[in-house]
């Protein structure tokens, strides 16, 4: 073993195996975006509808082998539950991520369907129905105008 291989193993032990894009890796709770099927963000998480657009998605994808729900375990149990049994009703298997990739911003990543190998998704967010605008209402001084 000459002595360049002996000081790269060294490194290799003192400093782990070197990760393939680790920005990437800590946006997505440790797996990387050409695995994620869906992306929901801490703050999609709190809204009423989105439970009931996974569990469709979840539906889906617990048909097809290679898949998991990783969680943002930072959150509050209260959120999160309900995701974990949505996953379990739908044959997904779960982990609770709690380590340095799990961030409480409004616009990190609460939940990820991600598949053991590359899928290349384009669009992992969730589609919410279009809500219609209310209509204006006019005012005493519009009835004048023409």
């Amino acid at each position: 073993m000459s002595e360049d291989e002996l000081q790269d193993r060294l490194l290799d032990r003192l400093n782990g195996t070197p990760q393939t894009r680790p920005d990437e890796r800590r946006q997505y709770l440790g797996s990387l975006r050409e695995r994620v099927a869906l992306a929901v963000t801490n703050a999609e998480i709190t809204r009423p509808e989105t439970l009931a657009l996974c569990r469709q998605v979840l539906a889906e994808y617990g048909q097809q082998a290679g898949f998991k729900l990783l969680i943002n375990g930072k959150l509050e149990p209260a959120q999160t539950a309900p995701y974990m049994q949505a996953a379990s009703q739908a044959g997904l298997a779960f982990t609770s991520i709690n380590d340095d990739t799990a961030q409480i911003t409004p616009a990190a990543f609460a939940l990820l369907l991600v598949a053991k190998n590359a899928i290349d998704h384009q669009d992992i967010r969730l589609h919410y129905p279009e809500t219609p605008a209310e209509p204006k209402k006019r005012s005493f001084f519009d009835r004048f105008q023409h």
